[in-house]
């Protein structure tokens, strides 16, 4: 396994908002290049809890801790080492797929340095770089947002609902692309109990509301 995957350790981690608590007493261990799978209805805190394993949130109570073979992160360095991608992240609208993609490889380090055309090929979007990303049908869009997180280089890949808006064809493509690329770090997939999401998961946790 790569020296650089993500361990992820979790101390007695909670979330609430206001009085309400979404998260209580996750305690788990995520080694180096483990594919997990974070299982829940709507409301369980399953995107909440991977906001938090990505540093994006910080927990309302208890201890989260990242290494790497031959660093310790804290959680304002760990996001330009990671990869996200959720149903609602916003991608620019008025860039064309060809230049979004040209942005995202000059501020994160692309996985085996790919250019513009590798990246247009990994989406399925060849003949789509020139067509403005609000122009893109929902399913062309989270091609676009997993293809830009799957193709930056770093220690690990965090998906929330990565299938949404993929038609059968699409949802084919994201397996593939997660069993090819995925190789050398650490995946954690936030998922309402869709085995398509997490195909080849080493382990399952079941999240359930507090």
């Amino acid at each position: 396994m790569s020296p650089d995957a993500l361990h992820i350790s979790l101390e007695q981690v909670g979330k609430r908002h206001g009085r309400q608590w979404i998260l209580r007493h996750i305690h788990d261990e995520i080694e180096p290049g483990q594919f997990l799978a974070l299982l829940g209805t709507n409301g369980s805190g399953k995107s909440s809890l991977l906001r938090i394993m990505c540093g994006f949130d910080r927990p309302s109570e208890g201890v989260i801790r990242w290494r790497t073979r031959d660093k310790e992160w804290n959680a304002m360095e760990l996001p330009l080492s990671i990869s996200y991608c959720a149903p609602d992240q916003g991608l620019i609208p008025d860039l064309t797929v060809a230049e979004h993609l040209a942005l995202h490889q000059r501020l994160r380090q692309p996985l085996n340095n790919i250019g513009v055309k590798e990246g247009l090929e990994w989406a399925q979007l060849e003949t789509k770089g020139s067509v403005r990303v609000r122009d893109l049908s929902s399913g062309m869009r989270q091609r676009l947002a997993l293809t830009l997180a799957m193709s930056s280089a770093g220690n690990a890949i965090f998906l929330d609902e990565p299938t949404s808006h993929l038609d059968s064809a699409g949802r084919k493509w994201y397996s593939e692309l997660l069993e090819t690329h995925r190789k050398g770090r650490t995946v954690v997939v936030a998922s309402n109990h869709n085995p398509t999401e997490f195909p080849g998961a080493d382990r399952t946790v079941e999240l359930s509301t507090p």
